[in-house]
């Protein structure tokens, strides 16, 4: 399965569809860790037979499914397979869904005002990465998705939610600056409520 140059993205017709760039970067970072006949064979045992194209929807069940079978199946591994992934899935955003301009102008306005700017356009395209999850923004260094579908019917000890957290904090990073980070505070498969994400300047 190899994964095609990602394109202009195609807006789902329902609420239950997230990005391609949800799974796409984790079938290309599998290779180093398991090899490509050991990932084909997870992709499938996730119910996945076929790469979809980098700009078509994805059904959110199928996303959850790709990175549950990676979590249960490779339990020393899947925190270093989503943060590699979600570094990729972040610089797919930066080089291939923000304006050059747009990056220009974040990187000269203050980092404050420069996140106000990005936390609105990620609001924007927050169905790439949350599905028919509620996205919200409690403020604009704090940022939440309710009933996520990467971790419906899962159950942790501590927050799972790594590839989205490093997409954020990869965009947010490299579109503003470099100090900025992310971290999971809440996971909806934890017990909460809502997985929250917090963002703070070190």
């Amino acid at each position: 399965m190899i994964a095609p140059t990602p394109g202009p993205l195609k807006q789902p017709r329902e609420r239950s569809f997230m990005s391609a760039n949800m799974i796409l970067p984790i079938h290309e970072v599998l290779s180093k860790f398991i090899g490509p006949d050991s990932r084909d064979d997870l992709f499938r045992q996730a119910g996945l037979r076929f790469l979809p194209s980098p700009q078509d929807p994805v059904r959110e069940r199928q996303v959850a499914q790709v990175h549950q079978t990676i979590r249960r199946e490779l339990p020393d591994d899947w925190q270093h397979i989503m943060k590699d992934a979600g570094e990729k899935a972040g610089r797919v955003v930066l080089d291939y869904r923000m304006d050059p301009g747009a990056r220009d102008l974040l990187r000269r306005l203050p980092w404050s005002l420069a996140t106000w700017m990005l936390v609105r356009t990620t609001t924007q395209n927050a169905w790439t990465f949350s599905g028919s999850g509620n996205f919200r923004v409690v403020k604009t260094s704090t940022l939440e998705i309710c009933n996520n579908p990467v971790t419906r019917a899962e159950s942790s000890d501590a927050p799972v939610c790594l590839f989205q957290q490093t997409v954020l904090e990869t965009v947010f990073s490299h579109a503003i600056d470099t100090r900025l980070r992310f971290v999971e505070t809440k996971c909806c498969a934890a017990g909460a409520d809502a997985c929250r994400f917090e963002l703070a300047m070190p």
